[in-house]
């Protein structure tokens, strides 16, 4: 069972909004690489994840691969469809970026966030704009999946909406992996794919042994919540019966998705300290081999 039912509660505006995130308004792009000595230029476009934190995983993949430079376009509050748009202003637009230069490799590192949760397919479909752009004009690509996110006491993530933002995160993470048929994923044809893809949202951050909840209780929960009812009209009362056990299942078990505690920052959503090295540590051995990475270091 895939599907994501709060999104029959909302406006097609709001999922618009949601979907877009903050806009770019840092004007025209200034910035360049200046490494000559490092050959392999990666670009990092994510969320507040990679923009906050204090040695995000970003600085310390750059620490132990000693042929990248990285440049950090990350941004606080933008959805994938905005950093699209970042990418094309602040990279692609970004005449001192030369990624067919001789000797050089140009990479972008995407992390898809949870800024695109109630949109799910759209963010999709942003993400492979993204990858197909990239590949138009010579850049590769490292796609991670969102991470995990949540924790017991935000009620956003309780009941029929953290199932919700699970199903959803869930779609996300299995298109960048490329475990979807196009349908699936985007309701259109995908036509370009990351040269490499890691899975952050089912890694070490997650808190996998987690307590679930009361099964009985989101039963009824399921029952009394109209967005449910309504999404489930249709069913027969067998096939009513059966999704309805299934769902409880599933959404008591939600917090076994949820970051774990010790590695949460000021939220359940962003890592701390400790998480972006866990993040730096699962994406490491998996970089191609000519960004000369250390691992072990990490």
């Amino acid at each position: 069972m895939r599907g994501v039912p709060l999104l029959f509660a909302l406006s097609p505006v709001l999922l618009a909004t949601l979907a877009a995130g903050v806009g770019d308004n840092d004007g025209p792009p200034a910035w360049r690489f200046r490494k000559d000595d490092r050959p392999v230029k990666v670009v990092v476009l994510a969320g507040s994840v990679g923009a906050y934190q204090k040695r995000p995983y970003h600085e310390r993949l750059e620490e132990v691969c000693s042929a990248i430079e990285v440049q950090n376009l990350s941004k606080t509050g933008l959805g994938v469809f905005a950093l699209k748009q970042r990418f094309k202003q602040q990279v692609l637009a970004n005449s001192a970026v030369k990624p067919k230069t001789e000797g050089q490799e140009h990479w972008v590192l995407m992390a898809a966030g949870v800024n695109n949760l109630y949109a799910p397919e759209s963010a999709n479909l942003h993400l492979e704009n993204i990858f197909a752009l990239a590949h138009d004009k010579g850049y590769r690509t490292v796609a991670l999946t969102p991470t995990p996110w949540g924790s017991a006491d935000a009620k956003q993530h309780q009941g029929l909406e953290g199932l919700s933002r699970r199903d959803a995160t869930q779609l996300v993470t299995d298109f960048v992996m490329g475990r979807l048929d196009a349908v699936t994923a985007l309701g259109a044809k995908a036509a370009a794919r990351p040269e490499v893809a890691v899975d952050l949202y089912d890694s070490p951050l997650r808190d996998s042994a987690a307590e679930i909840g009361d099964v009985t209780k989101m039963r009824a929960a399921l029952l009394a919540d109209r967005r449910w009812a309504k999404a489930h009209a249709g069913d027969d009362g067998a096939t009513r019966a059966l999704v309805l056990e299934a769902d409880a299942q599933r959404a008591a078990a939600v917090p076994q998705w949820f970051m774990k505690a010790a590695l949460r920052g000021f939220d359940g959503v962003h890592p701390n300290s400790d998480g972006h090295r866990i993040v730096a540590q699962v994406v490491c051995p998996q970089l191609p081999a000519n960004w000369s990475c250390d691992c072990a270091k990490l």
